[in-house]
């Protein structure tokens, strides 16, 4: 068939519904798996897609190139009257001893079990087997001896399955069946058979690991076959995997009810294994009242045998579409066509085949891969469809000319954490929209005030120290991995130093309980992620109180990062704050008359230095960055930012603090010719009223809000330095320890 017509036949196979869930997502990449093996150059005969589906051909891809990595035995069929052992085309005996290769996948035709124990056979004829030559030469007698060269005959070829198959087929293809049991039946001819294996191996003791198969002459044929070109030894194979989707760790697991995926009434199981360990039979906590016997345990979750068959080997599909994140933890990226089979047509299923299915599946992962970029440019394509902005066609690719529309592309994603059992800590039909979304408010928030001209922030820190101060950034694919959080948030005050870090999936995993909250639609709750801050931003100081470097000993960047990202995230609408303070913002402008009126519009502009204690705090801390930068420049080295850091200002200390810090200002202004009282009067007019005069009891701040308005403050005083003014030395551009 042409690759159109095989494209015709996928899109025939698609359910008449946008995909609703993982399975459906499953179903359409079996799809995708099957017209890439019927389109290859190694397939090159016509492969039902009904036996695809059951089908395993990378099942055992680490033996590809590995010598003695595949065992055939020979079956001379030609005569259905007088079936016999064959000749080997490398040897002069009925079995041959060669390399499995690649190209080869599909003509072993091989049905590997997940989750296989060592005595379990395959579905297939073929069948996988690691151990010595006695036992694969099939002399071993205990009900271990199983997956050898002998039982392909008297056990595979015997079984309920292939009579099953046998009485409905036609007489050339039941034939097959009938001469394979024959030899089976045939004393002599196994032992022949073990005899002919063991001459070709130095002793009954070697180690061998490969996949055994059997070749047959087919009746009437003058040329042997692969079981994978033969259709009624796949039929067996697809009628004994069918059965273990009923019969495996269920009781009668089948029955005539509406698919859930094919959304027809038809004979269904509910014993498929499920998808990355979820839903699977043997883990009945996740259905409510899970039946696993008599007669109902396939009502819990439905599916058609060729949906259970597709869920059963999709996680190897899968397996070609993640990104490790470390400690067992798997991030999976999922494209699919967000389409009905009744709106795709042959050309877009071949284009997203092409441009996103295959360019995905054959990037490499690893330091040095490619799917980071790979990903990143997907990602780029499905923003460019749906951006309002853009002017640019949505019919885009990935790094090739094409007509495929990215409006219809979806992209599940699935953060998995590996292990036994293995467990899905969020998934997702719909990973990317609000990850695109959160990027565009990020970079909206670095485009304006007050990261532009004049702005308190502009090009301080650098926007070169950090990727989530450079804009516009692609934020997309670190959101995803959980990287735009982990860089900002610390799950405890000590966790760097704590002698187990937090498990992945764990309640304290700030990595990537902030992403599951975004992508399954919640909002992060800002107080804790300002708690978090606070932890980051603890041992970020303590670290750089350790390091004698020449730069002010205070994470600004750090500060400045969690800055833009409360922003973004309340821009996009993505964060709670009905526990804590409104992290809203009203447009600021871009001229100022002074430094006392950029910070009178910064006050004026954040709901969150709304009230007076929210301010006052701000203000101390922007007293201190000022008094810390200057002590900077004039190498002292106790400042005032190693003396009350983040962590020691509480509402027990705040105005004492508050009064060191005024009088050391005062010393100063007295002490230097080059200051005066008026230096800092921007701060030092405020601070005492907003301060001093304040009846803590009142205040309702957190240790969390306090510290970081704190930090927040002491950034602003910090980078306070600009608008041609020389109030203090202008000249003096300090740098905290993360600015460069």
């Amino acid at each position: 068939m042409t690759s159109n017509t095989l494209a015709e036949t996928a899109v025939d196979r698609f359910q008449d519904r946008i995909p609703a869930s993982l399975y459906e997502v499953a179903w359409q990449y079996s799809l995708y798996d099957w017209y890439n093996a019927a389109t290859s150059a190694d397939l090159d005969w016509d492969l039902a897609p009904e036996h695809l589906a059951y089908l395993t051909p990378r099942a055992k891809s680490g033996l590809f190139g590995e010598p003695d990595s595949l065992i055939t035995v020979y079956a001379d069929l030609s005569d259905p009257q007088n079936p016999q052992l064959g000749t080997a085309e490398t040897t002069d005996e009925a079995v041959e001893i060669t390399t499995l290769t690649e190209a080869g996948r599909y003509q072993v035709g091989h049905s590997y079990p997940e989750g296989k124990t060592s005595s379990m056979t395959d579905y297939s004829i073929t069948t996988h087997k690691g151990a010595d030559a006695h036992h694969i030469a099939g002399l071993r007698d205990d009900a271990w001896g199983t997956n050898n060269i002998q039982d392909r005959f008297t056990d595979w070829a015997q079984s309920e399955y292939a009579e099953e198959v046998r009485k409905s087929a036609e007489p050339d293809e039941a034939a097959i069946l009938e001469g394979l049991a024959t030899l089976g039946d045939d004393d002599t001819a196994m032992d022949e058979l073990a005899d002919s294996f063991l001459r070709l191996v130095d002793s009954e003791d070697d180690e061998i690991e490969a996949l055994i198969t059997v070749r047959v002459k087919p009746p009437g044929a003058t040329e042997y076959k692969y079981p994978g070109e033969v259709p009624v030894l796949n039929d067996v194979m697809r009628a004994k995997k069918a059965d273990r989707l009923t019969s495996i760790s269920v009781e009668n697991a089948e029955g005539e009810a509406t698919g859930y995926v094919s959304d027809t009434v038809e004979a269904v199981t509910g014993g498929s294994p499920g998808l990355f360990g979820m839903f699977g039979k043997k883990q009945r906590e996740h259905f409510a009242d899970l039946d696993t016997e008599g007669q109902s345990a396939w009502r819990n979750r439905p599916l058609s045998f060729d949906v259970a068959a597709a869920v059963a080997v999709a996680g190897s599909v899968f397996d070609d579409f993640y990104q490790p994140l470390g400690s067992s933890r798997r991030l999976y990226v999922l494209p699919y066509l967000a389409t009905r089979g009744s709106e795709t047509d042959p050309e877009t299923f071949e284009r997203f085949y092409r441009e996103v299915f295959t360019e995905l599946q054959s990037a490499d992962t690893g330091e040095d891969g490619t799917l980071n970029e790979t990903v990143t440019e997907l990602f780029d394509s499905v923003r460019s469809a749906y951006s309002t902005d853009s002017d640019s066609s949505s019919e885009l690719s990935l790094g090739t000319s094409s007509s495929l529309n990215y409006s219809t592309v979806r992209i599940a994603v699935v953060y998995q954490v590996t292990g036994n059992p293995d467990r899905v800590f969020f998934d997702t039909l719909d990973g990317v929209f609000r990850p695109l979304e959160l990027e565009d408010a990020h970079n909206t928030v670095l485009c304006g005030m007050p990261f532009d001209s004049n702005g308190i922030f502009e090009g301080n820190p650098s926007p070169e120290s950090s990727w989530l101060l450079g804009e516009p950034s692609n934020l997309t694919r670190l959101i995803l991995y959980g990287v735009y959080f982990r860089r900002t948030t610390e799950p405890t005050r000590s966790s760097r130093q704590a002698n187990e870090t937090p498990g992945a999936g764990a309640a304290d995993d700030s990595r990537f309980s902030p992403v599951k909250t975004l992508l399954t639609d919640g909002k992060l709750s800002a107080a804790t992620l300002l708690e978090n801050y606070l932890h980051q931003l603890v041992q970020d100081q303590r670290e750089q109180f350790d390091d004698d470097g020449e730069y002010i000993a205070f994470p600004k960047r750090s500060v400045v990062e969690q800055y833009i990202q409360l922003r973004a995230l309340t821009d996009a609408g993505f964060l709670d704050s009905s526990q804590t303070l409104s992290f809203e913002t009203t447009p600021m402008i871009d001229e100022y008359d002074s430094r006392d009126d950029r910070l009178a519009q910064f006050l004026e502009s954040h709901a969150a230095l709304d009230g007076d204690p929210q301010r006052a705090v701000f203000i101390l801390g922007g007293l201190v960055g000022r008094i810390t930068a200057y002590q900077d420049y004039e190498d002292i080295s106790s400042t005032l930012v190693r003396r009350y850091p983040v962590d020691y200002l509480t509402k027990q200390t705040v105005q004492e603090v508050t009064k060191e810090v005024l009088q050391m200002n005062n010393s100063y202004a007295e002490a230097e010719d080059s200051r005066s009282y008026q230096t800092l009067n921007r701060y030092t007019d405020r601070l005492p009223d907003l301060m001093l005069s304040a009846t803590l009891n009142d205040w309702s701040l957190t240790e969390a809000e306090l510290q970081w308005l704190y930090s927040l403050g002491i950034a602003y005083g910090l980078s306070d330095t600009s608008l041609d003014t020389d109030d203090e030395q202008s000249s003096e551009q300090p740098l905290a320890a993360d600015d460069n």
